[in-house]
């Protein structure tokens, strides 16, 4: 273990230590206190005590020698009833900052990410507000900028407050880069830190209190890259072997597997396997893959996963080299080992598996389909744009039937992910021509540091949305630091999906409506939106929305628009923003301002909400809106709830004006919320 990391290893990257001296007693206490200047703090110094506070350890804002010497008595006393078994080294003295905000910064080296930074609110109640903001080292300024911007309490910290006085972006940003960089460089031999807190005022920054814990073995690094191989042929496979349909039971998963890629779109060979069948649903059956004859491109596996290993050498003697294995069984069922064998095998004989535990894949351009679920009771969506990665067959389920509007290109459900992974599919979706939209939905993860990487290149040509769940924390963090607890919760992960430029979601709702817009519109040149209505109440919602991600911003008309919709809008309309046009609205009054909103520089993104139920707006609007929005220079969608006329009308609008329309006011900012995110 390296003997580099101290107390005061910070000062070496140019930070700044409050001063602080270490008193034995209550004179040394109280002399200590008239050499630094009035105010001090007195501080237990115990190896065996984190969180001072929580055993009276603490006194501040002391301004004389008396009171530093009953603050020293005070702490002992307490210290030794609450922690009788702690060793105690003294009490550190130290000068206090008046009119100061307190912020904490910290490092964790996580085990998905590797080494990562935090920032955000300090002191006492830094886990109470949880307001702090994650990134992977290492970090650039513009990393730093857009933490600092993230956290909500940056308007407070940059504009001041009361008598407390606006503190430096610019200072700020160079503290935070230091002790990224001092994290970065010890990495190796350090688990976490914490610096909480750290003081500031105007330019100044203090170091207050630091603690770190070193790593009990050495952390490293992986720099491991996605791998593609052989992925295109799950996709565009011509011919298909099924293990597990059976001749005597329809009622095997294999059977309804058999149902979807004989019976409906895929036009390739497909050969059942079974032992002791000679047909299977009216196709010959082969006792092993070994006894077809003909060339087969992709195995798709429904038996217990004990008997994969076998499917394997007989895949490796064909030069078969896609899998994909629907079957359970694998670690989610203790068996660890079996895909241990399983993995280590397919690289060894150069096959690619997806799975296990999972629904597989489909392409909506070739039609070829793994699911179990027939086709009588989950339709499958026509082709398009959006391809989209699943950790849980379930969701992708839900997200295939939602997504027939906007259309998909690619599907993978990938389970247990035994070989193939996100960032291989990242890389694969990036690459593949067909795919303009990617859609992520995860638990976690086991390459997460690869995943980073990968989708901050990949993010930079496609949208990539993702959403997360999992995202309670992890108790076994909550005694080591408050880094610790804090990336236990979600804020890890959402940092690092902004750092990586992904569009983060909070729902599966979110994610369909974000994926729907991106594939349907045009993203946004900036975030300045106009809401068109003929019913303002949603709005309202909406801006509430708004306000609480502040990703978007209510747009203002120039002067010009104003002119010209008071020109040719009825005496009715309240021309703001939103525009009102009132339960009196119509279709005309809808176009003239889409058309004034697409003309003007101060708009980015068109949100439309209609009111279905009041009569004025005709049944012909989807049409109307086809005429307008052809080719529109700026994204729109639209929002509109209520019964079965409305969802009639929604659907009509997206089939013949090709604009998304949302049920819920939420979704329907998120919409525009993922065209804006660049």
């Amino acid at each position: 273990m390296s003997e580099k990391i101290t107390l005061k290893i910070y000062e070496n990257y140019g930070l700044v230590s409050a001063k602080s001296f270490l008193a034995r007693d209550a004179s040394e206490a109280a002399d200590l206190s008239k050499k630094i200047g009035f105010p001090v703090a007195l501080k237990i110094e115990s190896p065996d005590i984190l969180h001072k506070t929580d055993t009276g350890g603490v006194k501040l804002d002391l301004y004389s020698e008396n009171e530093a010497r009953k603050a020293f008595d005070d702490i002992m006393l307490s210290v030794k009833e609450s922690r009788p078994d702690a060793s105690i080294k003294g009490i550190t003295v130290q000068e206090m900052f008046r009119d100061c905000f307190e912020i904490i910064i910290g490092y964790k080296f996580d085990k998905d990410f590797g080494p990562t930074i935090m920032f955000g609110m300090g002191g006492i109640f830094a886990e109470v507000f949880g307001d702090v903001v994650f990134r992977a080292l290492p970090v650039s300024k513009e990393d730093v900028s857009s933490m600092i911007d993230e956290l909500k309490f940056s308007d407070i910290l940059l504009n001041g407050y009361r008598s407390v006085k606006s503190v430096s972006k610019e200072m700020l940003s160079d503290v935070i880069l230091k002790a990224g960089r001092m994290a970065y460089e010890l990495f190796e031999d350090l688990d976490s830190f914490d610096m909480n807190p750290v003081v500031l005022k105007g330019d100044e920054h203090r170091i207050v209190d630091f603690k770190y814990v070193k790593s009990s073995q050495k952390n490293y690094l992986t720099d491991e890259k996605p791998y593609t191989k052989y992925l295109e042929r799950f996709f565009d496979a011509q011919s298909v072997a099924v293990i597990g349909a059976s001749g005597s039971s329809r009622d095997k998963l294999g059977n309804y597997i058999l149902d979807s890629l004989i019976f409906y779109d895929y036009k390739g060979r497909v050969y059942p396997v079974n032992p002791k069948s000679k047909m299977i649903m009216g196709v010959k059956a082969y006792p092993s893959l070994s006894d077809i004859p003909d060339r087969v491109d992709l195995v798709v596996v429904s038996i217990p996963l004990s008997g994969v290993p076998e499917i394997l050498e007989q895949c490796r003697e064909k030069d078969i080299h896609n899998i994909v294995i629907i079957s359970g069984g694998g670690k989610e069922a203790g068996s660890v080992k079996l895909e241990r064998s399983i993995k280590d095998s397919a690289h060894k004989y150069d096959i690619r598996i997806i799975g296990c535990n999972c629904i597989g894949i489909f392409d909506a351009y070739s039609r070829l389909d793994t699911f179990f679920q027939v086709n009588d009771v989950m339709s499958r969506p026509r082709a398009g744009s959006v391809s989209m990665m699943t950790q849980s067959g379930t969701v992708g389920a839900g997200f295939i039937e939602l997504m027939d509007h906007a259309g998909m290109s690619k599907f993978v459900s990938y389970g247990n992910r035994i070989d193939v992974d996100e960032a291989d599919l990242l890389k694969f979706y990036e690459d593949d021509p067909r795919t303009k939209v990617i859609a992520v939905y995860v638990e976690g993860f086991d390459k997460g540091r690869k995943f980073f990487n990968t989708a901050k290149k990949v993010s930079r040509k496609k949208p990539v949305v993702i959403f997360k769940s999992g995202r309670s924390s992890k108790s076994s963090d909550l005694s080591i630091s408050h880094t610790g607890f804090l990336s236990g919760t979600y804020n890890l992960s959402r940092g690092i999906f902004n750092q990586a430029g992904l569009i983060s979601v909070d729902s599966f709702e979110e994610l369909v409506a974000a994926s729907k817009a991106l594939a349907m519109q045009k993203r946004a040149d900036g975030n300045r939106v106009l809401a068109v209505t003929d019913g303002a109440g949603t709005v309202i919602q909406a801006v509430d929305r708004m306000e609480k991600k502040k990703i978007l911003k209510m747009a203002e008309l120039t002067e010009e628009s104003k002119r010209y919709l008071e020109e040719k809008l009825p005496a009715y309309a309240i021309i703001k923003n939103p525009i009102d046009l009132t339960g009196s609205g119509t279709d005309r009054d809808y176009e003239i301002s889409i058309r004034t909103a697409m003309e003007d520089p101060g708009v980015d993104i068109i949100m439309l909400w209609f009111l279905f139920q009041d009569t004025p707006v005709s049944r012909n609007i989807n049409r109307n809106l086809s005429i307008c929005c052809r080719n529109p220079k700026k994204p729109i969608v639209i929002g509109a709830t209520g019964g079965e006329y409305t969802r009639y009308m929604s659907g009509l609008i997206e089939k013949a004006a090709g604009i998304p329309v949302y049920s819920s006011v939420n979704d329907w900012v998120t919409a525009a919320e993922a065209l804006a995110i660049k």
